[in-house]
């Protein structure tokens, strides 16, 4: 039997077989540790994250699922047969559904002596090879849908994205003072030689990444605020005189892993990242107060508020990111030329794309003259543009509903909870935060990074359901164990069926 602590202040013993118990420990130390190894991009990081996180599904199988979960699992193995359709389309030399190989196996047969049986995919056997990252994404997704049914470890992956990230910042913020050139003082960079990227090789990764963890201390911090907030007229007097030591203590923690993550963020010199995790923090602290807000142009006003605060923090902490903005504008050289360039590549295999991960040996074909020899363009700096060329419009566009309904799902789960909504919220701030940065950059692409953005996303659907009426657990039920009592202090006789 575990003892969680609940936001309230009480205890809320959880009786959890050790199977589950241990799955979650194993389960945060994936998400905590993936970003480490530069982002686990390669072969063996990924292989390694996703043997782990099998483990810790098989762990949380005696979890009972409200039906809501299972529906969501549910459409996480339609959308896996969809992909591995497509997989078996693109690599098959016999494809199931007729599909016409890529015509430029018949000119390379001309050319060469051997013998080339003709495929949909330009390059054989790559889109096997492509597919570590879907397999890490969907095994985090599933455990964090799975083990997130339990709200104290909905509440723990939280708190291990938020400290992770401010491990990560402090070490990158030191070392990057030393010695600007490596990451952790280990790894010699390759490029952006005068900006933070650490753990990530690329600064548009790590500032997105810096920014979502930020986001998850601003919230920690207004839940702490939200509960002590004063039951008249609301002044920063008024809501210190409520806050006890320990609670002021925890509010000071909170601002400043709030505040560290916010300087790795500004000192990534990412536009994007962090113009984008501004604006998603803005909206997240609006819509998290929306009840304490005049009914009519009260959302408005604190969105407007909330802009000249990220404004003013810019200008302050973000020098180097204005100036990016000043001398460069909104897009890089090339960008845009790429974008059409996709496009083209879309039009020509519209339904199953080039074959996964294949961007990089198409593109050539494709690349203009307006944009510079200097570089090689390996991935679109668009994920959904990119997804679109290499599985096909039919693939690009399964995930993306589903990617809407999960958004859609989210925001009912902040509009009905109760208790715990920083949950669902977290999850539909960070991950619309990284859906919106991947329209410019390939962030979801970094496998470091998208196993943390799948668990809250996993964790934040499975907590946006109601419990089933006559459950006081405020947890998802397990198979085995105990029964569990629950004793809120100061909250006696709340009603059954309240949202957790």
């Amino acid at each position: 039997m575990t003892n969680s602590r609940l936001p309230s202040g009480s205890r809320e013993a959880t009786a959890l077989p050790w199977p589950v118990r241990w799955s979650s420990w194993l389960f945060c130390a994936v998400v905590a540790l993936a970003p480490l190894p530069l982002g686990s991009v390669g072969a063996v990081a990924p292989a390694i994250w996703s043997i782990l996180l099998a483990v810790a599904l098989l762990g949380a199988l005696p979890m009972r699922l409200r039906d809501g979960q299972l529906a969501i699992l549910a459409a996480t193995v339609l959308l896996t047969a969809l992909a591995l359709l497509v997989l078996h389309e693109q690599s098959a030399v016999h494809p199931w559904l007729g599909v016409a190989p890529n015509a430029l196996w018949a000119e390379a047969g001309k050319l060469l002596p051997a013998e080339l049986p003709p495929i949909a995919s330009i390059a054989r056997h790559q889109p096997f090879y492509s597919a570590g990252l879907g397999i890490v994404c969907l095994l985090s997704f599933s455990v964090g849908v799975v083990l997130g049914a339990d709200r104290a470890i909905a509440r723990g992956l939280l708190r291990t994205v938020a400290a992770a990230g401010l491990v990560y910042a402090i070490a990158g913020i030191v070392t990057f003072a030393i010695d600007p050139t490596r990451i952790f003082l280990l790894h010699e960079k390759e490029a952006h030689l005068t900006w933070l990227t650490s753990p990530f090789v690329n600064r548009n990764t790590a500032g997105i990444y810096y920014g979502c963890c930020a986001l998850i201390w601003l919230l920690f911090g207004c839940e702490l605020i939200e509960r002590n907030w004063p039951p008249r007229r609301f002044s920063p007097s008024r809501l210190l005189a409520r806050l006890d030591r320990p609670a002021r203590r925890r509010l000071a923690g909170h601002a400043l892993g709030w505040l560290v993550c916010l300087l790795a963020m500004f000192l990534t010199g990412s536009r994007g990242g962090v113009g984008i995790s501004l604006l998603a923090a803005v909206v997240a602290v609006a819509i998290f107060f929306r009840k304490r807000m005049p009914p009519r142009y009260g959302l408005i006003m604190a969105l407007c508020v909330g802009s000249l605060v990220a404004l003013a923090l810019l200008q302050l902490l973000g020098g180097g990111v204005g100036a990016r903005f000043s001398t460069m504008g909104l897009s890089d050289e090339g960008r845009f030329s790429t974008y059409r360039a996709t496009l083209r590549m879309i039009f020509d295999h519209p339904w199953l794309g080039d074959g996964f991960g294949s961007f990089e040996w198409v593109y050539p074909a494709y690349r203009t003259d307006d944009i510079s020899l200097r570089g090689t363009w390996n991935r679109a700096h668009n994920s959904w543009l990119e997804l679109a060329s290499d599985g096909g419009m039919l693939m690009a566009g399964a995930v993306i509903a589903a990617l809407l309904a999960a958004f859609s799902v989210l925001a009912h789960g902040v509009r009905s909870r109760r208790r715990d909504v920083i949950v669902p919220l977290a999850a539909l701030c960070a991950s619309g935060a990284g859906a919106i940065h991947s329209m410019i950059d390939f962030s979801v692409q970094i496998t470091g990074y998208a196993v943390v953005m799948a668990a809250l996303l996993g964790a934040g659907l499975s907590q946006s359901f109601r419990s089933r009426p006559g459950n006081g657990r405020g947890g998802a039920n397990v198979m085995a164990g105990p029964p569990v009592n629950v004793d809120f202090a100061g909250r006696a006789g709340a009603a059954a069926g309240e949202a957790i």
